[in-house]
């Protein structure tokens, strides 16, 4: 578990085989609201990021209870078919966005309010299209030669656009991009750590700048991109 703005690494939640994510997720969030209420930031003001191991309406349930905000991918391929989203989708797109790595241009269709179980739970749902390929798809789901990927947050439309939405989910301050950037900030380690040379730079102590606590630092400018939005929103986890 890693805080997207400072790179703190918060815990780590794990058990044997595939483990209980369930509840791994319930006790990474009591770290959670352990380090907000230390910050003195309130529960609502954080949003929590979560793969598709968690996209479902019981996880959501469990933010719910614990009062975290989040943005993850859904795996609840069945509300395609609820009518309300059926009809969301034959209409035009809220926006396209293009993925800058992959190239990827998906269509995006913002879907309020959706139920997600049958005890009532709702959420927002962004479904995001694009056309298949001759390659499958590891990702969503694909009918009638087009894929389709679902992202559930509790993020209002009127400050988070689907587009804002999709791009906090597949780059900007994922844990996994902060561990290639780990491994390639090591990659100096090797050579300093076998070399004399190396061994006596590392010896002597260098300064290091330390971020500002979040909350702290100057607010975003207006053209702020998905990343630079949640970083205004107080908390982000």
């Amino acid at each position: 578990m890693l805080h997207a703005h400072t790179h703190q690494w918060l815990g780590t939640f794990s058990g044997a085989g595939n483990g209980d994510y369930r509840g791994d997720l319930l006790r990474a969030g009591e770290a959670i609201q352990a380090y907000l209420t230390a910050q003195h930031v309130p529960f609502s003001q954080a949003v929590v990021r979560l793969d598709r191991q968690y996209g479902n309406g019981a996880m959501v349930e469990d933010l719910a209870v614990l009062g975290l905000g989040y943005v993850m991918q859904g795996k609840d391929y069945d509300l395609l078919d609820v009518p309300q989203v059926q009809a969301r989708l034959a209409q035009p797109p809220d926006q396209q966005t293009t993925h800058p790595e992959t190239g990827t241009c998906r269509a995006l269709f913002d879907c309020p309010d959706v139920p997600l179980t049958a005890t009532g739970t709702r959420s927002r749902v962004i479904v995001a299209t694009h056309p298949a390929t001759a390659t499958a798809s590891p990702i969503g789901t694909t009918r009638d030669e087009v894929v389709y990927e679902l992202f559930f947050t509790i993020l209002p439309q009127g400050a988070f656009t689907p587009t804002d939405i999709v791009a906090l989910y597949l780059h900007r301050g994922a844990f996994e991009t902060v561990l290639c950037d780990e491994d390639k900030e090591q990659d100096p380690d090797r050579w300093c750590s076998h070399t004399p040379c190396g061994k006596a730079g590392l010896a002597n102590p260098q300064p290091m700048d330390v971020e500002p606590a979040p909350g702290t630092g100057a607010s975003p400018p207006s053209d702020a991109h998905a990343h630079d939005l949640i970083r205004s929103y107080p908390g982000a986890v």
